[in-house]
């Protein structure tokens, strides 16, 4: 593997600003930079999808409310962080990178925060959102969540109007958390490429994941997956985790594989009945400062150097700059 230094890590997946509301409502300030860089920096991080993600009590009738009191949040914190940015292109991303910054690509997990109105969509892009997930784990206006799996009924009229003009304005869709019906779907109606940004493969034993033909379909449309790295009973360790990206390499090949880790380190002793506190981190990747010993593992299993910085940062780079430039 080269030199740690020069490795560079972009996160598909770091629910930041969920983590800057809680705390500024504790009167906390610069949040990013007290509890975040160091772990970023150690990690070799040089960019993270962060989503806006609104929590189901709000919803669906206090779901915009909430969003923009999380926009609110995380820009004011990254006034008072010097050392991040927020990336609305390939160009500022590059510069903010060599610079030394670290880029926030602004997102969205779960589409209630617009309702039923195209133009709020409009607006979340003037704010930045440049990554949109349409539902987290439940039905709503435009798709539905893997908590419908069973009774999926697919993208819904206002959902394909959604998806053209996340297309029109250059937004990357993500199909994260998506039930399949709605999931297929979206790939037949969308004409740039997509991404799931934290999922796993047939090798893990949980709803979430993604099967041989989905993964293949990803790389069909030149988009590409995110392995996540949460142990939900199936997913112990390192060695686990890069299981499944090995997988994901060998169906999808290593263009259309990333890391969506979704860590829960700054979420555990927070967020008491919070459904993502059954899971556990994975042993040996815990946070973001064990990023770069995936990049090891994998050069111990034969990856190239290109094909380790395909996964760890230039795949993500690849699709940002055809959908949004």
């Amino acid at each position: 593997m080269e030199d740690k230094n020069s490795l560079r890590i972009i996160d598909l997946h770091a629910d930041l600003p969920y983590d800057i509301v809680k705390r500024r409502a504790r009167g906390e300030q610069g949040v990013l930079e007290s509890f975040h860089l160091r772990k970023l920096r150690e990690g070799r991080v040089t960019g993270l999808v962060a989503p806006i993600w609104v929590e189901s009590p709000y919803k669906p009738d206090q779901a915009l409310g909430r969003g923009l009191e999380i926009v609110d949040a995380l820009i004011n914190d990254l006034k008072e962080s010097p050392s991040f940015r927020l990336a609305t292109s390939l160009h500022q991303y590059l510069d903010e990178e060599s610079s030394g910054k670290i880029s926030l690509f602004l997102g969205v997990e779960g589409g209630e925060l617009i309702g039923n109105d195209l133009e709020l969509l409009r607006d979340y892009w003037r704010f930045g959102v440049r990554c949109f997930g349409l539902v987290w784990n439940e039905r709503n206006l435009m798709a539905d969540g893997m908590d419908h799996a069973q009774d999926d009924r697919g993208l819904t009229d206002f959902g394909k109007q959604v998806i053209e003009q996340l297309n029109e304005l250059g937004i990357v869709i993500d199909l994260a958390h998506m039930a399949a019906k709605s999931f297929w779907d979206v790939l037949g109606t969308t004409k740039q490429p997509v991404i799931v940004s934290h999922t796993a493969t047939p090798r893990h034993r949980a709803l979430r994941n993604l099967d041989d033909d989905q993964l293949q379909a990803i790389a069909s449309n030149k988009g590409m997956i995110g392995i996540f790295a949460l142990d939900t009973g199936a997913m112990p360790d390192l060695e686990s985790y890069c299981d499944h990206i090995e997988y994901a390499v060998k169906m999808a090949g290593p263009e259309h594989v990333g890391l969506g880790p979704d860590f829960v380190d700054y979420f555990l002793k927070d967020l008491g009945a919070d459904p993502r506190t059954n899971v556990r981190p994975v042993d040996g990747l815990e946070d973001h400062r064990k990023l770069p010993a995936v990049a090891s593992e994998l050069a111990s299993r034969g990856l190239s150097n290109e094909e380790i910085s395909m996964i760890m940062r230039d795949n993500y780079l690849r699709v940002f700059k055809q959908v949004v430039g």
